[in-house]
């Protein structure tokens, strides 16, 4: 057995970097085959997410591993046929040339998008864009997609490498893991590569916008121009209010605050006109707390939030700019939330809710209304709101005019909700 070197090994940090590194590109290999399948919609808006964070996570780890070998002794290389030095060297500096370039051209290509979608390292930390040109984002996308193919070749070929130092029983792979015997390095071996295997079937196997345990919203209400001012979310909110009921009838249990559920089937949509059409849209994915009693108002609430990167309009290039910065900025500011700051009799089965919404940022009053119809434990609702979408940034820069696309945007609702036993 060749034992140069044999106590010349990596440093732990450099020994968890490289396997760290290792599971993170298989997954992430993995993870953009996939994105293109995905539906358009939550779901493939989450998996990108996801995918730009893992990049900029690869990218962050290779710098660290980078400045390690800069600063760090590392193990004397084994002896070798020049020809297989050079193949060697030419592997490792592609891989660092994948997992350094690989990350910036995404980057670059999120920076110069059309639709500028705002980057949320794992939903928490913003990442700012690139200040480069719109002139990079198509020459980006070709590298990055080439880069990908480069990274299943290289990684063929240092798997390779891999396995002849270690049939040749030589010490190669055993300066990267903090074992020593053959046998302990043939089990590490198998672990090595079932980690790969796991990582890319995760990427295969997870799931992206799962389906909400409320139900989902379609529009049915028409557009209008003339709408009072209320909000979008707050239609969410009154899918919620819908959830109690006002009617004497319900008896002597209405009497106590109560908890609702809103069942699956429910519909809130949205419409809008631009040009003098109307746009009609709504979000799939919503919840709402309700806690509601006709015959005491007074401790009654509603509390809603709306994912809104599960908006649908039916055109998913439109889908896509309403997640965009331009509009919902969901990379920043994912959900909205309605909450009711108190609730109010309109008539015989009719309620009025005036609350606050928190949308892209900003927090503005609004109301909505809706009729309820209780029997038993399970309550009808429908009702209608409206907002303007200026009061909340929702439309910027050449979207901010409201001469084709207008300001206000009515909401409607229609849902059915149980009591909680």
């Amino acid at each position: 057995m060749n034992r140069a070197g044999l106590n010349n090994r990596y440093s732990p940090a450099a020994i968890v970097l490289h396997w760290s590194i290792a599971a993170l590109l298989a997954f992430q290999l993995s993870l953009g085959w996939r994105l293109e399948d995905l539906p358009k919609g939550a779901g493939q808006f989450a998996a990108f997410q996801l995918h730009k964070s893992v990049g900029i996570t690869i990218l962050l780890l290779t710098l660290i591993r980078v400045a390690i070998r800069l600063f760090v002794r590392q193990p004397v290389p084994l002896p070798a046929p020049p020809p297989l030095k050079a193949l060697v060297s030419a592997v490792h500096l592609g891989l660092y040339a994948v997992m350094l370039g690989g990350p910036l051209t995404g980057w670059a290509l999120v920076s110069t998008a059309k639709i500028r979608l705002h980057t949320m390292l794992f939903g928490t930390v913003p990442w700012p864009d690139l200040p480069v040109p719109a002139a990079w984002h198509e020459p980006a996308e070709t590298i990055h997609g080439l880069l990908g193919w480069l990274l299943v070749g290289l990684f063929v070929l240092h798997v390779a490498g891999a396995l002849r130092h270690h049939l040749l029983r030589d010490d190669t792979i055993g300066r990267m893991i903090p074992l020593r015997s053959h046998r302990a390095l043939s089990v590490a071996v198998v672990v090595a590569l079932g980690g790969v295997l796991l990582a890319m079937s995760a990427a295969k196997l997870i799931t992206f916008g799962a389906a909400s345990a409320l139900p989902s919203a379609t529009p049915s209400a028409a557009p209008s121009d003339e709408v009072p001012e209320a909000t979008t979310v707050a239609a969410d909110d009154a899918v919620a209010s819908s959830a109690p009921s006002a009617d004497a009838s319900a008896g002597a249990d209405a009497a106590k605050v109560a908890d609702w559920a809103v069942a699956k089937g429910g519909r809130l949509g949205f419409a809008i006109v631009y040009t003098g059409n109307p746009i009609e849209g709504s979000f799939a994915k919503w919840d709402a707390a309700i806690r509601f009693s006709p015959d005491d108002l007074a401790g009654s609430s509603i509390k809603v939030t709306v994912d809104l990167a599960s908006v649908g309009s039916g055109d998913s290039q439109r889908d896509d700019m309403l997640r965009s910065d331009s509009f919902f900025g969901v990379g920043a500011h994912p959900v909205a939330t309605f909450v009711s700051s108190s609730i109010r009799e309109a008539g015989k089965g009719r309620y009025r809710a005036p609350g606050t919404l928190s949308l892209n940022g900003r927090k503005q009053p609004v109301t909505l209304d809706f009729t309820l119809d209780i029997a038993g434990d399970t309550a009808r609702a429908k009702g209608s709101a409206s907002l303007r979408r200026t009061a909340f940034g929702v439309g910027t820069a050449e979207w901010a005019a409201t001469d084709e696309l207008k300001d206000n945007v009515r909401i409607a609702f229609a849902l059915t909700a149980r009591r909680k036993p």
